[in-house]
């Protein structure tokens, strides 16, 4: 909107100087070369100058910090992820942990038994067959049971869970 304004006011001064011009010299003469042009340019000059001013120039990106250095160090990495299941909330402990674990096992028992892991997620699913499926009644209760109440105890029934599903064989 200011380059409107200066091209209006611009456009005043210039229409005010040639009436003036035109009054002080006779008006058979033509108007000359610099009369014409030299406003115009000097126009030309004051817009280029008022868009450069406002023009913006490109801002350094800055790169931020992640947590790749907590993740380069896998020890750092699961430690950070076992205090967070040992205090969440059961419904983040089923949803992910358990979860996780239950792929886990669904992989494993697919692999070992030839499967397809749908049909291993299904029958592991079904509260009969998947405890005869597994021939392990304390694996199944860990990862199709209720949750441990906080702490130490999730820790523990999550190590003890990668540690059955470790030795489990078809």
């Amino acid at each position: 909107m200011n380059t409107v304004r200066l091209l209006l006011w611009s456009a005043v001064l210039y229409v005010i100087l040639l009436v003036l011009v035109r009054g002080i010299f006779p008006s058979e003469s033509a108007p000359t070369i610099p009369l014409l042009g030299i406003p115009l340019i000097v126009i030309v000059v004051a817009i280029v100058s008022d868009l450069a001013n406002r023009s913006t120039s490109p801002t350094i990106r800055r790169t931020t910090k992640t947590t790749r250095g907590f993740r380069e160090n896998p020890v750092l990495f699961l430690s950070g992820q076992f205090k967070v299941a040992a205090t969440a909330s059961n419904s983040y402990f089923q949803n992910v942990v358990q979860s996780r674990l239950k792929e886990m096992l669904t992989t494993k028992v697919a692999l070992e038994t030839g499967l397809d892991s749908e049909a291993v997620r299904r029958l592991l699913s079904d509260p009969k067959q998947g405890p005869a499926l597994l021939a392990d009644e304390s694996l199944y209760r860990m990862l199709y049971g209720p949750p441990p109440q906080g702490g130490l105890r999730r820790i523990n029934m999550i190590g003890d869970a990668i540690d059955l599903i470790g030795a489990w064989k078809g």
